[in-house]
């Protein structure tokens, strides 16, 4: 959970996915991705109030997140004060502070997190910052992200980096990729459905959005739609909708919130029972799969993707964060002057201590590998193109919400994956508890 104040260390008067208190006196909002965590009084009287009394200041965001945004009622008030920022085109914004015009220069990256999560990197008089969000980036990103790097390849001096630090615990020094989770899943979903017509799976999740990946892999390879009773919250995304149901009896494969019961549509009637049963009330025999990330942090052996729990209960390893291994590896490449924790991982931790982490795991590996040149960007040898597209389609048509009715060609980083580079890092296991923030 972010425990990111709002405020970055410089441009101090621009206030970023957090909406209250000080942040409330921002020339400029920005908004990384749809939850919650980075939406805190996003909704609130206050903000819209300060909107009203400087109606030149904006709310920055990516396309998708727009889409996102609008869709749900409780933000369409924003909808004149939303302005979209296009990914990988650096923009000038100019705004106001006090009796004088600032300017900075923004440029939206893909983070890899959830549908239109983004990071925002800021260039101007103060400095250089890189605020991540979110991110979900495997080892050698760094080199691929031209806009980290000038026109003739050299590596920018980032200043000030606020990073995603949700994982950053020797606990969690290595988490499997999102295509080994895949593939596991892939596995378990194919010889359950495959014994019948009444073997369905429930895939059980905790976030709102971020899973799109998982359902149009699971489309694809079964072409079966997914059920998914939150299928309306994708009316704005028309090829995500397309291979949804929001009729459990049109499906095998459910995706549902953890504390969520499925019934039969239009009635009251349960078609299941408890993961402790397999059989339904309807007859249909249930496999649960739990996607977790915290459990496989002190259940589980580095190398696990999956453990069985009971007969027809599975959990899978499945994270929108990056793992410690993969931040290091971030921010090594980046040498960044100063590094900011965004989220405090554990109890027991505070910002400092996971910031002095961060510095001695890096600084290490910047005085003991040779892995990476930071003279030129072609001197860390040959990439494959920064990310891949989860289906072969280049774009794809969205409705805007609103009074828009024009389609908007929309670039693959929406739901943008990773090709991950993997560690065999041997660790020992240990219990740990998240500490909320406020």
């Amino acid at each position: 959970m972010s425990c990111f104040s709002g405020k970055m260390a410089i441009y101090k008067n621009l206030s970023i996915d957090r909406f209250d208190g000080n942040n409330l006196n921002a020339s400029a909002f920005f908004l990384s991705h749809c939850h919650t965590d980075h939406m805190v009084g996003l909704d609130s009287e206050h903000l819209i109030h300060g909107l009203k009394q400087k109606p030149a200041t904006r709310l920055y965001v990516s396309e998708i997140t727009e889409i996102l945004l609008l869709s749900d009622p409780r933000y369409t008030i924003l909808k004149k004060y939303v302005q979209v920022l296009p990914v990988e085109e650096p923009q000038l914004i100019s705004f106001r502070v006090q009796s004088h015009t600032e300017e900075v220069t923004v440029t939206l990256l893909p983070a890899a997190h959830c549908p239109g999560s983004v990071m925002f990197l800021f260039e101007g008089s103060e400095g250089t910052a890189l605020y991540t969000g979110d991110f979900r980036l495997p080892k050698g990103s760094g080199p691929r992200m031209k806009f980290l790097h000038s026109g003739s390849g050299m590596l920018k001096v980032i200043d000030h980096i606020h990073v995603d630090t949700t994982f950053c615990v020797p606990n969690a020094f290595y988490i499997p990729s999102r295509e080994q989770c895949l593939e596991a899943l892939r596995g378990l979903v194919g010889d359950w459905i495959n014994k019948g017509a009444q073997h369905v799976v429930r895939i059980n999740m905790g976030a709102k959005y971020g899973y799109e990946y998982l359902y149009e892999a699971l489309y694809h390879l079964f072409k079966k739609k997914i059920y998914c009773s939150r299928k309306q919250h994708y009316k704005c995304l028309p090829e995500l909708a397309n291979i949804l149901t929001d009729d459990p009896k049109n499906s095998q494969i459910y995706a549902c919130y953890k504390t969520e019961k499925v019934k039969e549509k239009g009635t009251n009637r349960m078609l299941e029972g408890d993961d402790k049963v397999s059989v339904g009330l309807a007859g249909l025999k249930f496999l649960y799969i739990t996607l977790s990330t915290l459990y496989f942090t002190h259940e589980a052996k580095p190398e696990d993707v999956k453990l069985q729990i009971s007969d027809n209960h599975y959990r899978l390893c499945f994270s929108f964060h990056s793992s410690l291994a993969e931040v290091c590896d971030f921010l090594s490449y980046l040498r960044p002057k100063f590094i900011h924790a965004n989220v405090i991982p554990s109890s027991g931790e505070t910002f400092k201590s996971v910031e002095d982490r961060l510095k001695n795991l890096c600084f290490k590996t910047i005085a003991t590998s040779a892995s990476y040149g930071h003279d030129k960007l072609e001197i860390y040898g040959t990439y494959r193109p920064f990310g891949k597209a989860v289906s072969s389609r280049k774009s794809f048509d969205i409705k805007d919400v609103g009074e828009k009715s024009k389609s908007l060609q929309k670039k693959s980083y929406a739901l943008i994956s990773f090709d991950n580079d993997t560690s065999d890092e041997e660790l020992t296991y240990g219990p740990r508890k998240r500490k909320r923030c406020s």
